[in-house]
């Protein structure tokens, strides 16, 4: 019996010795993945917790503990943080790690003494929680403004009575930011969180007095005189006025590192001064232009010169340097509009020779000889460019007596007369209208209008020649060669000469007649010929006195003659034949016939 006691009493403390023994095994043996027993995390229990679900139930903490507001005072205002807005998170597997190596240092022993005072011995440990500092700095820049709101002045430059003064710096406050940091992630660490005050610190200024100083001194070098712009040639002045210079002055604190205080002229506003008044210094350009020197009977050309505009862009740079300086300086300029008409333009129109020569003669002295005489000088020098049209009588206009045209015979009504109407003063300045005529005939230039008279004059080609009244009929050409023509004319007391110069382009022109019917030949100078015709029938034989021209209407035809008196042969000589380069064939019809009343004025 004593045996079965004594065995019975070394059995039970075995039994417990092995039961506590496998217990032990059990837990921190085969399971060492599993949190040990009695240990908590800032009161969140995880003892005998996976290490899965022990960063689970941390992750459930760290998302109530973002979800909570934490309350901040700043500047005696309340403010709430969303703990979300600072960054904060907690690294939930470093916590289940440090919650598993508790009581388990890598000895049994130690293991196993931690292990049974774990069943006495409770063990806490912290959750350290992380904020970012980048998304804090933000809150707080926020907070500054919106609830400090003082922050360091820097100054600024002044305009008092039109002169510039300074206003000087003066030292602010803003959130300090070492201590707010440690103060919010504190805060943010616990749910514990009552309001905290964020100190303040001085803000203290960048900028000096001396720099507020010397942008007084610039602003009031920029605006202390009127700024003037000058032009070569022109007395017109481009002026900017102290009043203008004041409004256009800008001053801003710059921040650089360090800030900067910029002291300019508004570009904008000289722009817009500028463009308000660049009209009145624009140079239009000059056309080449052409000069008949009659001595020598040469043509030169003046060279063409191009046109200048402000240039307004650049305005803005000259006033500023010229503010600084000495008040006055060039007026930019850049190329303006070119003219139409280049001086390589002009020379590439050449060479100019003489084109065309007519001369019809007179008996001198007579009254009808002023009135030629004196078309004559009107005319000439006239320069028709290429494309252009001329007319005698838009050049000449009407003959009056206060041009000093006189009286002379004039066909009236199909009679020669003499001189009381107020159609003979210019009497007798067809023979010129027919000397230009056949110039432009000979010149091989397009015939826009002419009419013969009516009745025939021995002194004037048959049919090749035009009569001249006011305000019709007129001698009309237009000049179809690339070239300008030059009209020179000249008279002696027995004879009016018309002669053209300048570049046909090389044709040549005569004249063949079949009864009424004058025909001109044009010749190119690739052989090309082309062929224009005029029929006129005059009405009856040329008068006894030799004086007057005409003026009444006539018929023309272009077959059958009417007239009673056979015409004289045509006697005259075509100018010499020019050789230069020839503008296309001129194949105009000549003009139909005129049945409007009789003119007013007659050559």
């Amino acid at each position: 019996m004593r045996r079965i006691l004594i065995s019975i009493a070394i059995a039970i403390p075995l039994v417990i010795v092995l039961a506590i023994g496998g217990l032990f095994v059990y837990e921190e043996v085969m399971h060492p993945d599993r949190v040990g027993r009695n240990v908590t995390a800032e009161g969140v229990d995880l003892s005998g917790l996976s290490t899965a679900d022990a960063v689970a139930k941390v992750a459930a903490y760290e998302v109530r503990l973002v979800a909570a507001p934490a309350p901040f005072i700043v500047d005696g205002e309340d403010v709430v943080l969303d703990p979300a807005s600072a960054g904060l998170s907690i690294d939930e597997e470093a916590v289940v790690e440090d919650a598993l190596s508790q009581r388990r240092e890598g000895g049994f022993w130690s293991d196993l003494g931690g292990w049974i005072q774990s069943w006495q011995t409770p063990i806490s440990i912290p959750i350290p929680t992380s904020v970012d500092e980048e998304m804090i700095e933000a809150v707080l820049v926020d907070w500054d403004r919106s609830l400090v709101d003082h922050p360091a002045y820097e100054g600024a430059v002044l305009i008092e009575s039109g002169a510039a003064v300074p206003e000087y710096p003066r030292p602010g406050a803003l959130i300090d930011r070492p201590s707010a940091f440690a103060v919010i992630a504190r805060s943010l660490a616990t749910f514990d969180r009552l309001p905290a005050a964020l100190p303040l610190t001085d803000l203290s200024p960048t900028l000096t007095n001396d720099d507020i100083d010397e942008a007084v001194a610039l602003a009031n070098a920029y605006i202390g005189n009127p700024v003037t712009l000058w032009l070569e040639g022109m007395d017109e002045r481009m002026t900017f006025t102290t009043a203008e210079l004041t409004s256009a002055l800008h001053s801003e604190i710059v921040v650089h590192s360090p800030p900067e205080i910029v002291v300019e002229l508004d570009e904008e506003m000289l722009l817009d001064l500028a463009r308000a008044d660049a009209d009145r210094f624009e140079i239009l350009p000059v056309d080449a232009s052409f000069e008949f020197d009659k001595d020598t009977q040469q043509i030169t050309i003046n060279e063409s010169k191009p046109g200048w505009a402000v240039d307004v862009d650049a305005v803005p740079a000259v006033v500023e340097k010229a503010a600084l300086e000495t008040g006055a300086a060039r007026l930019p300029m850049k190329p303006g509009q070119q003219p139409e008409l280049t001086t390589e333009m002009a020379e590439a129109m050449g060479p100019f020779d003489e084109v065309s020569t007519f001369t019809t003669y007179h008996p001198c002295c007579q009254s009808r000889v002023t009135n030629i005489q004196l078309l004559a000088d009107t005319i000439d020098g006239s320069i028709v460019m290429p494309g252009e049209t001329f007319s005698i009588n838009d050049t000449a206009g009407q003959r009056t007596t206060a041009k000093g045209y006189v009286r002379a015979g004039a066909i009236i009504n199909g009679e020669v007369q003499c001189c009381d109407s107020p159609i003979n003063v210019g009497g007798g300045t067809s023979q010129f209208a027919t000397t230009f005529y056949n110039a432009v005939f000979f010149g091989c230039y397009e015939d826009v209008e002419h009419k013969p008279h009516s009745l025939y004059f021995s002194r004037y080609p048959y049919v090749r020649e035009a009569t001249l009244g006011f305000p019709w009929p007129d001698v009309k050409f237009r000049n179809d060669s690339a070239a300008p023509v030059f009209i020179d004319t000249s008279h002696t007391g027995g004879s009016i000469t018309v002669t053209f110069y300048g570049n046909n382009g090389g044709r040549t022109c005569t004249a063949e007649r079949s009864g009424d019917t004058v025909t001109r030949v044009m010749t190119y100078p690739d052989g090309s010929v082309t062929t224009q015709s005029w029929t006129w029938h005059y009405k009856k034989p040329e008068p006894k006195d030799p004086t007057t021209t005409t003026t009444t209407a006539a018929t023309t035809t272009t077959t059958q003659a009417t007239t009673t008196v056979p015409p004289p042969p045509d006697t005259t000589v075509p100018p010499p034949p020019d050789t230069t380069v020839p503008p296309p064939p001129d194949t105009t019809v000549p003009p139909p016939p005129d049945t409007t009343v009789p003119p007013t004025t007659v050559p």
